[in-house]
């Protein structure tokens, strides 16, 4: 049986794949203007995982808080203007699923890779007495 084409099927389809793409590049991460990132669980912490290569870790912003880590900063532009990532800002955003203690962060960056470790806080308890009160 033969079907009447409709030219107008192909660009139906083309939109219908460009809304997949676009979904999966969203729900992957995979926007070319945030740097890949990993959370690994550590003894006590976390240790959050930043690739940045070629950026100069004197032009990176860190911000830490009891609930996540935040980094901006540029990634270098480059005379030969190849990979359309360059001198584009970035930021990442990694969120942790328990409370770290923001004052034990330390960050080290290595070949392209910048390493943020922080540990959990520590459950401060105080012991409290009940005092006699009159029934």
């Amino acid at each position: 049986m033969l079907m009447r084409w409709d030219p107008t099927d192909i660009q139906h389809f083309r939109n219908d794949m460009s809304r997949v793409w676009n979904r999966m590049r969203d729900d992957w991460n995979l926007d070319d203007t945030k740097p890949r990132t990993h959370l690994h669980q550590i003894e006590n912490g976390y240790m959050a995982e930043f690739e940045l290569p070629g950026v100069d870790p004197d032009l990176v912003n860190i911000e830490v808080d009891e609930e996540s880590i935040s980094v901006k900063g540029t990634f270098p532009a480059s005379p030969l203007e190849q990979d359309k990532r360059e001198g584009e800002e970035f930021q990442a955003v990694v969120g942790f699923p328990t409370e770290i203690d923001p004052e034990s962060a330390e960050a080290e960056y290595k070949y392209g890779l910048l390493r943020v470790k922080v540990y959990k806080a520590t459950g401060r308890r105080k012991k409290i007495s009940i005092s006699n009160a009159a029934h």
